[in-house]
């Protein structure tokens, strides 16, 4: 059997749900139904039972998911010390990040790395995607990324903040809230919004554009985007504000927008996070730098350099 029927079977024992199954593994539900049946061929007799109210395992699918579920929990274990133990303290990192700042601070601490590990190379592989910016630890692009905060997807290790800023929020030039100075997420409720496309159910979207403002009020998020420079020219263009992390507004300024602070906005931080079962020395040695050298701050209006906070 191929890695992807086993994980896609286990899965399913404990989902039993062809949606939710699709979803968690990043596939079709389609794609779930051929492998399953792929499976069931190969035995010879089903391992699910479908109909009207949902699915179940049959007796033959739940003894197969007691004796293969260890089995496949071993070898993945034999397979990840191995990559450890090939990997040592010497070999390459691979760094992702999420916002330019986040990207210039890893820049810094890969030649701080590599200054004190003759042995090792330190390369800056990629930039996330906004609405998935954890793709590259699942596909293996990756061994640490730097992303804002929060993540709580299972099997994904949160290690130290190495940036703190603020949230603001995107307006066009001459709007009444640029005028004021200020923003507040009840003006959420009385603008059209724009907001990164992505899982409707993401609670990281959530957190940053929640649905609705302190006082209770909905938010209607009229314009789903799938790129930053999209949002921004929306804004500009007069047809919503949004949300914006201070380290995006820093390197997307023109005319026609204006970025003001949230008051009420919540605490924006990035971390570095890796994959659990994916971790090695060599990670845990430039975690250790990056908790040692601490985060930066970025101050809005910012200034051309993120700086180090002092004292």
């Amino acid at each position: 059997m191929e890695r992807q029927e086993i994980e896609t079977f286990l899965v399913l024992c404990e989902e039993l749900h062809f949606g939710r199954t699709a979803k968690r593994l990043r596939i079709s539900p389609a794609r779930v139904t051929q492998l399953v049946q792929k499976i069931e061929r190969r035995i010879g007799a089903a391992l699910f039972e479908r109909n009207t109210r949902g699915v179940t395992l049959t007796d033959l699918g739940r003894q197969f998911q007691r004796e293969l579920a260890p089995a496949h929990q071993a070898v993945e274990q034999i397979v990840q010390r191995t990559i450890q133990a090939a990997k040592g303290i010497d070999g390459e990192l691979r760094l992702g990040f999420l916002g330019t700042a986040n990207g210039r601070h890893l820049v810094e601490l890969a030649r701080q790395f590599e200054a004190r590990r003759s042995g090792s190379t330190v390369r800056l592989v990629l930039e996330a995607e906004v609405g998935d910016h954890l793709r590259p630890l699942r596909e293996d692009r990756a061994d640490i990324l730097a992303v804002p905060l929060p993540v709580r997807e299972d099997g994904v290790v949160v290690g130290p903040v190495v940036l703190r800023e603020c949230l603001l929020m995107a307006v066009p030039e001459g709007h009444p809230i640029a005028l004021r100075g200020h923003a507040t997420l009840e003006d959420l409720a009385d603008n059209p919004v724009v907001v990164a496309a992505g899982d409707p159910e993401s609670y990281w979207i959530d957190y940053f554009m929640p649905r609705r403002t302190p006082s209770g009020r909905p938010i209607e998020r009229t314009h789903l985007v799938e790129s930053l420079q999209a949002g921004v020219a929306l804004v500009m263009a007069g047809q919503g504000i949004g949300v914006i992390l201070a380290q995006f507004a820093q390197y997307n300024q023109h005319p026609g927008i204006a970025y003001t602070p949230i008051e009420n906005g919540p605490p924006v931080a990035s971390a570095l996070i890796w994959r659990a079962d994916r971790e090695t020395e060599l990670i845990r040695e430039f975690v250790r730098l990056a908790e040692a050298h601490g985060p930066v701050i970025l101050d809005w209006p910012a200034a051309e350099e993120v700086r180090r906070p002092t004292g």
